[in-house]
């Protein structure tokens, strides 16, 4: 069977071998941060494309999401680069560049690795911006003296000028007396009108959007096939639990109370999306499917739903359409084996699996090596159930709790930074550096697991 393989390019990292410079003592990080964003900002207010490039390094990066490109782009090297100033500098007119204190200051996550991670607001013709910067020192100065040039820009759309987000002091201050109910009804029902949005699937992804554009009032619509919200998450197998920590998987303006466990077990969380879509007032059509979508020569979506237990059909006519799916929720490949058709045994898939219980005194035999595979292995074998795990090929494995203290350290971890600055920092790092930043990753876990390994077992051995 052919395969198509993607693989991202490699970028060396900004090391300070590579520079060939050493780090100062007593160096003053605010003071570089601001000499450099005095030149930046008079030449983005300028539009002077040379000296903005001057500030960079030869082979550094722009990421724009959606505040200069209405895209997510990265642009890599001078050139690129230029090009895209050059043609979004004038359109959308970047101005009011503001250095933020908050997290200024010099980072050092390897010892050969610095870098001055610097946070700014900007604003365009259209709306308020984010950025993040991470400077790195150059011996590029005169006579070879240190300069610190950006390794890094990213800017990011935060707000629509003229549609702020109904929170705080913006939201409704009005009384409800007795109407709330009949309201919402009304207002989830579209009898006499149409979203503006209608998005498919009211799991995580789905709710967030819907959440967002409710608060700049543009209305929306989810349409979700399950009975129930929160159904692709309660129809798994029972011992499903996420493997990512509760600082990882907030949500916006609703988040998890402190109370919440680390790791999310599946059931929970699905009830937890079904009360925060009732609690923040979502339109969700549950039991609901899209049969047909047209767009007609102005754009606009054409959509037929077959809606409820019923299959009434509704038509609605929409703006847009956002696909909130996810990526592996679809139905699993027919899997043949030699033998498989005289087999006396049950086979599933791991789509079909409920509990290790059903199958209490038999042999199990799980065929693969990754997240529900292992989750399936360690519910037969905590329930004394005779079960040998089958692989083809070799599986990257680390310890959740080495593998998040490295991967997110600082970041997504009790009393880190608000989970929205945090993932601004996530996204602020090209996917191009990815692959050295992994292998020392990789490396950096390994080390941890082998030494809590002896911790745990004397006898365990290295080789």
């Amino acid at each position: 069977m052919s395969s198509t393989k993607f693989e991202i390019p490699d970028h060396e990292l900004p090391t300070l071998t590579r520079s060939n410079v050493t780090i100062p003592p007593n160096l003053d990080a605010k003071q570089i941060a601001q000499s450099w964003y005095t030149t930046f900002s008079t030449a983005i207010t300028s539009q002077d494309i040379q000296t903005i490039t001057n500030l960079l390094l030869p082979d550094s990066f722009w990421r724009d999401f959606l505040s200069l490109t209405w895209d997510f782009r990265t642009f890599r090297g001078h050139s690129k680069i230029s090009q895209f100033l050059t043609d979004q500098l004038p359109i959308m007119d970047m101005q009011n560049i503001k250095l933020k204190d908050d997290y200024l200051g010099l980072q050092q996550p390897y010892p050969d690795i610095a870098w001055i991670n610097t946070l700014f607001d900007f604003e365009t013709k259209v709306g308020l911006g984010s950025g993040i910067i991470r400077l790195v020192p150059t011996a590029s100065g005169p006579n070879g003296h240190l300069e610190w040039k950006a390794h890094v820009v990213f800017t990011n759309l935060e707000n629509l000028k003229g549609h702020p987000e109904q929170i705080g002091p913006l939201r409704n201050h009005l009384p409800n007396h007795g109407k709330w109910e009949q309201d919402l009804l009304i207002a989830s029902e579209f009898e006499n009108t149409n979203p503006q949005v209608l998005i498919i699937g009211a799991g995580q992804s789905g709710l967030d959007v819907a959440a967002r554009l409710k608060a700049i009032g543009v209305s929306a619509l989810i349409v979700e096939k399950n009975q129930r919200i929160g159904d692709s998450w309660r129809n798994r197998y029972e011992a499903l639990c996420l493997h990512d920590p509760v600082w990882y998987d907030h949500m916006p303006y609703m988040p998890f109370p402190s109370t919440w466990p680390t790791y999310s077990p599946a059931l929970k969380l699905a009830n937890w999306l079904e009360y925060y879509a009732e609690a923040l007032e979502l339109p969700v059509w549950t039991s609901s499917e899209i049969t047909s979508s047209v767009q007609d020569k102005d754009n606009k979506w054409h959509v037929t739903i077959k809606r409820g237990k019923d299959g009434k059909e509704r038509k609605l006519v929409v703006n847009h359409l956002v696909f909130a799916t996810g990526i592996a929720g679809g139905s699993y490949r027919p899997f043949e084996y030699p033998g498989l058709d005289t087999f006396q045994g049950k086979y599933i898939h791991s789509s079909q699996h409920n509990r290790a219980l059903d199958h209490a005194g038999k042999k199990v035999v799980v065929v693969g090596a990754c997240t529900s595979a292992h989750d399936i292995a360690q519910d037969y074998y905590e329930h004394g159930i005779d079960v040998t795990m089958v692989q083809r090929g070799p599986t990257y494995i680390m310890s959740v709790k080495n593998g998040w203290d490295v991967l997110f350290k600082g970041l997504y971890e009790e009393n880190g930074p608000p989970v929205d600055i945090a993932d601004r920092f996530n996204a602020s790092f090209p996917h191009f550096m990815s692959i050295e930043v992994a292998q020392r990753q990789v490396k950096q876990i390994a080390e941890l697991d082998k030494f809590r390994a002896l911790l745990l077992d004397p006898c365990f051995s290295a080789n």
